[in-house]
């Protein structure tokens, strides 16, 4: 299983404001127009990863399951 939180890069305790500014960093830094083209689709597969982690942790039901 995928531990969302450690693709978030924060702890298991963050707030929902925390979890949010992590996702917004990570995903202009992975984001893949800004990537070089030999990275692209490395970025891709990063920003669906990161996509899917602020999914479920952003989501308080979601989280509660997950957790």
């Amino acid at each position: 299983m995928k531990n969302y939180y450690e693709l978030l890069e924060v702890s298991e305790n963050a707030s929902p404001e925390v979890i949010e500014k992590a996702y917004k960093t990570l995903v202009k830094k992975y984001h893949p127009d800004l990537q070089p083209e030999n990275k692209k689709k490395e970025a891709e597969n990063k920003i669906k990863e990161i996509n899917e982690a602020y999914e479920i942790l952003s989501n308080s039901v979601k989280k509660s399951n997950y957790d």
